[in-house]
């Protein structure tokens, strides 16, 4: 069984357990949480990648003394995590209503996922694995984000970085719980958790320059900020960039994962089923002077060449823990950054225009 397969056994097994009268709804949690256009398509094919549903799975095959059913309970506790962390934003962010039907299903998720990861590593006292924890730095992380976004103030990389990191705590607890079944020692462990890192970091980078124009109408978009921050620094110095120090360092100053946690966006949520119109032949009036000052500024190919450096040190990683599976998949990421970062640089706006006809190709195709 693949780990597509898996995801979607799993999460059936788990919405079974429900009481009747939330079956229905559990089914189509991912329609109800804007997710996918309708409720028969699978949680397997929401996302743009298999390794933000499943990448416990992914990385079992570096801990082969692991045995099958706790590499199921490390998957399922992740899973449940992700899918969590969306339905409490969007609750939150009033992108859905919060139906009592709803909040029932979370709670009911919430637990699940905790009961898993204490198969996965039981009696086992690390902060890195804490989910009760990971839940309150969630909301701090987040309002946080939206305080600034909201603000109009200009922000650096360093920030971006800072926040974007702290989004992601979800993304490591039943990783970091299944190396500790495996019996890694603490420096595996943190090499791990950098591993980590430089994937959601680099997968957050991806989704931040392909959707900023969508999330600036929304409320706010980090492209704008960075773009407002190269601005005001005028002809000075450029910004210094590290988003391999970034993810190195985030293990290693809490001995968590930084001052901020989960996502519920920054699981980089490209879902891959959702169809949109074919690409407006000009923006709307309020939106040009931002696109242009976005495109002028060169901060898309910045992130787009930041996203490449973040896949390059996933894949080096991966292969030094022998996860050969993720280092192949991160190998692959990195050549599509780089291509990208190249056009974008030659060719501004060239990243949004080519994500535009990619999705009104899926949708006309299909």
């Amino acid at each position: 069984m693949d780990e597509a397969q898996w995801v979607d056994e799993l999460y059936k097994a788990f919405w079974r357990t429900l009481p009747g009268m939330l079956h229905a709804e559990a089914q189509g949690l991912a329609y109800t949480l804007g997710l996918s256009p309708s409720r028969d398509v699978p949680w397997s094919a929401v996302f743009s990648n298999e390794i933000t549903l499943a990448a416990p799975a992914l990385l079992a095959e570096a801990m082969p003394n692991v045995r099958g059913a706790t590499v199921q309970d490390a998957l399922l506790a992740h899973l449940l995590a992700v899918i969590e962390a969306f339905g409490t934003d969007r609750i939150k962010d009033a992108q859905v209503r919060p139906t009592w039907q709803l909040e029932a299903i979370l709670a009911h998720v919430r637990r699940a996922r905790d009961a898993a990861l204490g198969r996965v590593a039981p009696g086992v006292d690390d902060p890195a694995i804490d989910f009760a924890g990971a839940d309150d730095e969630t909301l701090r992380a987040i309002e946080a984000e939206r305080s600034l976004l909201a603000s109009g103030e200009p922000a650096g990389f360093g920030r971006y970085y800072e926040l974007s990191l702290g989004k992601q705590r979800v993304g490591f607890p039943a990783s970091i719980a299944l190396a500790h079944a495996a019996g890694w020692t603490a420096a595996q462990r943190e090499a791990l958790a950098r591993l980590l890192s430089s994937v959601w970091l680099g997968l957050q980078l991806h989704d931040d320059v392909m959707d900023w124009q969508d999330d600036y109408q929304r409320g706010g978009a980090w492209a704008v900020v960075l773009a407002s921050e190269h601005h005001a620094r005028g002809q000075g110095e450029p910004e210094e960039r590290a988003p391999e120090r970034a993810s190195g360092s985030l293990h290693r100053a809490t001995g968590t994962f930084g001052a901020f946690a989960t996502p519920p966006w920054g699981i980089a949520a490209t879902p891959k089923a959702q169809s949109e119109p074919p690409p407006a032949s000009s923006a709307p009036s309020p939106l040009i002077p931002v696109r242009r000052m976005v495109f002028d500024s060169g901060v898309l190919a910045a992130m787009l060449d930041d996203e490449r450096r973040c896949f390059r040190a996933a894949r080096r990683r991966a292969a030094v823990l022998g996860a050969r599976r993720v280092a192949a998949w991160a190998e692959a990421r990195e050549a599509q950054a780089r291509e990208l970062a190249r056009c974008e640089a030659e060719s501004p706006g060239f990243a949004n225009r080519a994500h535009g006809l990619n999705a009104w190709a899926k949708a006309v195709l299909a």
